[in-house]
């Protein structure tokens, strides 16, 4: 009886939805840089509606016909389906923006058109209301589990099949025409938002690897092709028209899309695309952040996991999240860690000091991502990475739960880095540079920091006191290489005092 009450009260609270809310006209946008809107709105920290909308239903497991993304199908221990109370509860908890990941399976037509279900455009929109009625600054959605691989050998969940299209310029054209179509009537449905709706083109896009970093040509290619349908999704948002002109966009990197991998695509000028007059004032790179893997998303009952968080990889929170400030956000670019978080389900009942440094885990995430001015969104799947009850928004009070979530809004009072446009912020342009609000003098010592984008900053500018202490050198996955420079030809991660930077030795 119970099951049976469960599932009527998801198919009311799903389908019996009160008239679509959407805007009827234009809401007000502003002319802001995707920075400023941080700034402004005093956006530092966010959540994720994890496992919800993004979550597929596997009629039969092996017919992918049958699949379709279904609300609350993952769900634990509380009502599927996401409410008003849910996200007036995640605004009082703190948090000043909310990420909503959609899977679109099961809910798109036959080519040529691709037509997405209005009941499912119409229920993403009525959550979309819920988290702008709560107060919430802002709020994402994607396109999020229609194009990745848990193993490899049991292919796509979806129609963005990079596997597919790795060798197969027809197949990697069909998707682009579908992406740009599908992206196409997002756009045209949220078209009348506001600027605080933010669209993230795709996620975790690989084939069976997680697009791990790897000097090849096989990755190469797989970067390019994601480069690629990055850039029809954004043109087809713009296509539209009206606030999607100019309307913040997110773009994913390869796989799990961590510092390292987007910073290696942008070094490629693989990262993110020509945006016309809006130059990259408008973008926003997405980065997920589960360093060390073993500690954060490894199956909890497989050999890899642990509950350790060694000595030796405690530094790598400030190294990472500073590279992507002096790759990205000093030079205008904004950065949101979309997804992030460790398992605080499975480790609430372990012993003092396991949690003892589970805590300390995420307090040092949240905070350097805080004061290196990137937004860390954790990852809250209800599960083994559940932080709020979804009864209510609300942590259980006076528990584990509720630790960590003070651990994470603690972050909020970190100094978030000042910066300050060198060029109109009401028209940037790809060549608009950004400066760091504080003094500095230009470092010569012959290093080329990553800055791509903007040939004109070729030279990291840094004060006197950072050039006066010991430099400590590391490879770019965090290993140590010393204290004198290395003279082998690469990229490279340099630690001077609290600065940290990316250099490249010719």
């Amino acid at each position: 009886m119970k099951t049976v009450l469960r599932v009527l009260f998801l198919t009311v609270a799903i389908v019996a939805s009160v008239a679509n809310a959407k805007p009827t006209s234009p809401e007000p946008m502003s002319e802001k840089t995707a920075l400023q809107f941080w700034a402004d709105n005093g956006i530092k920290i966010g959540w994720n509606l994890g496992n919800t909308f993004d979550a597929v239903n596997k009629v039969n497991a092996n017919d992918k016909s049958t699949w379709v993304a279904t609300e609350g199908q993952w769900s634990w221990g509380g009502p599927g389906a996401a409410t008003q109370a849910l996200f007036n509860g995640v605004k009082q908890s703190g948090f000043d923006i909310v990420r909503i990941p959609v899977t679109w399976i099961g809910h798109i037509g036959a080519s040529p058109n691709y037509t997405i279900t209005e009941a499912r455009l119409q229920r993403v929109s009525e959550v979309v209301d819920y988290a702008k009625t709560a107060g919430i600054k802002a709020v994402i959605i994607n396109v999020h589990h229609d194009g990745n691989y848990t193993e490899p050998d049991k292919g796509t969940w979806g129609f963005v099949d990079l596997k597919g299209a790795e060798n197969n310029t027809s197949k990697k054209n069909e998707i682009q025409t579908e992406l740009g179509k599908v992206w196409t009537q997002i756009a045209n449905y949220f078209k009348n938002y506001g600027d605080y709706l933010i669209f993230e083109t795709l996620n975790e896009v690989h084939q069976g690897n997680w697009g791990s970093v790897e000097n090849t040509q096989a990755y190469r290619n797989q970067q390019d092709i994601l480069f690629d349908w990055n850039k029809a999704a954004l043109d087809a948002i713009r296509a539209t028209g009206g606030n999607n002109a100019t309307r913040f966009v997110a773009v994913p990197g390869l796989g799990s899309t961590e510092p390292e991998t987007v910073i290696n695509a942008h070094s490629r000028q693989k990262l993110l695309p020509s945006d016309g007059t809006n130059g990259t004032g408008k973008l926003i790179v997405s980065v997920h952040y589960y360093y060390p893997w073993q500690y954060t998303v490894a199956d909890v009952n497989g050999a890899d996991y642990t509950t350790e968080w060694k000595q030796s990889e405690r530094g790598r929170p400030a190294s990472d999240m500073g590279s992507l400030k002096s790759t990205f956000i000093n030079n205008g670019i904004a950065v949101y860690a979309g997804e992030w978080g460790a398992p605080n389900g499975k480790r609430y009942n372990s012993s003092e000091e396991i949690k003892a440094t589970h805590r300390l885990y995420i307090k040092t995430v949240a905070t350097k991502a805080v004061e290196n001015g990137v937004v860390p969104i954790y990852w809250d799947d209800g599960g083994n990475f559940k932080l709020l009850e979804r009864s209510n928004g609300q942590a259980q009070s006076n528990s584990f739960y509720a630790e960590v979530l003070s651990d994470i809004m603690s972050a909020k009072g970190a100094s978030s880095p000042s910066v300050t446009p060198s060029s109109s912020s009401s028209n940037p342009s790809s060549s608009s540079s950004y400066t760091e609000s504080s003094s500095s003098s230009e470092d010569d010592d012959g290093e080329t920091p990553i800055l791509n984008d903007h040939p004109a900053d070729v030279r990291q500018r840094v004060s006197s006191a950072w050039a006066s202490q010991l430099a400590s050198y590391y490879s770019l996955k965090g290993e140590p290489l010393g204290n004198a420079k290395p003279t082998k030809a690469g990229i490279y991660i340099v630690k001077q005092g609290n600065s940290v930077r990316k250099i490249a030795v010719r």
